[in-house]
């Protein structure tokens, strides 16, 4: 009889990834998944809080910048619903500017594009872990 005796298997931590490039995303998802975490991908913050997974998520993977409501914008919003989801930010287009307004908001580091799958790992692999 199935949980008799076995305990049950930890739930995969979710990594939601929100991008406005679908190659991004693709790839994002694939090296999430590689890794063993389950992946959700939306194209935009707006798409992302729509779904209502934002309670469950383990960690955000966010583009910067996105029409209608940016990443930096989308963290502030869950900040304020009470969220603290701990987040990476990636983006082709940064700025001395941009990364601070992005580290002042909470973030935990901004990666820029074309993304290091190894650093990306590594970062996920921090949001995930324990407070210690």
């Amino acid at each position: 009889m199935p949980g008799i005796g076995h305990p049950t298997a930890p739930p995969r931590a979710l990594v939601a990834i929100v991008d406005d490039d679908p190659f991004v995303r693709a790839a994002t998802s694939s090296l999430v998944r590689a890794v063993g975490w389950e992946a959700r991908s939306y194209a935009s913050a707006i798409e992302f809080l729509e779904d209502g997974v934002a309670p469950r998520v383990d960690c955000l993977v966010c583009d910067i910048h996105m029409t209608r409501l940016d990443g930096i914008g989308l963290l502030a919003r869950l900040q304020r619903d009470g969220l603290a989801v701990p987040t990476v930010f990636i983006t082709a287009l940064t700025s001395a500017a941009v990364r601070e307004r992005a580290m002042g908001q909470g973030a935990l580091c901004v990666i820029e594009k074309p993304v290091d799958a190894g650093e990306l790992e590594d970062w996920v692999r921090r949001a995930l872990a324990p407070a210690g």
